[in-house]
């Protein structure tokens, strides 16, 4: 997630506008990455209704990348808490 933080932030900027426009003119698909999210979130959906919970082991049998994926999005919430926090910063 904090990658894609920073793409964003990329995005304002002129030379990556106009780093995406030379992409894009060459027929670049950017859906891809959000096809990918979106069937990783899907498959946490369906592994919430059979468990009663999201906690996916990082090592998920069934599907490593779902386990992965928990596992960097709580990483990087906690890391973002912090900084939101006053009380963690010393």
């Amino acid at each position: 997630m904090r990658k894609q933080y920073k793409d964003l932030e990329k995005k304002e900027n002129p030379v990556w506008k106009n780093r995406f426009a030379q992409l894009e003119a060459v027929g670049f698909e950017w859906g891809k990455v959000n096809d990918s999210w979106q069937e990783l979130f899907e498959e946490l959906c369906e592994y919430k209704e059979a468990n009663g919970h999201c906690r996916v082991p990082i090592k998920y049998e069934k599907n490593r990348k779902l386990g992965s994926l928990v596992y960097r999005m709580r990483k990087y919430h906690k890391e973002h808490d912090k900084k939101q926090d006053p009380v963690w910063k010393k």
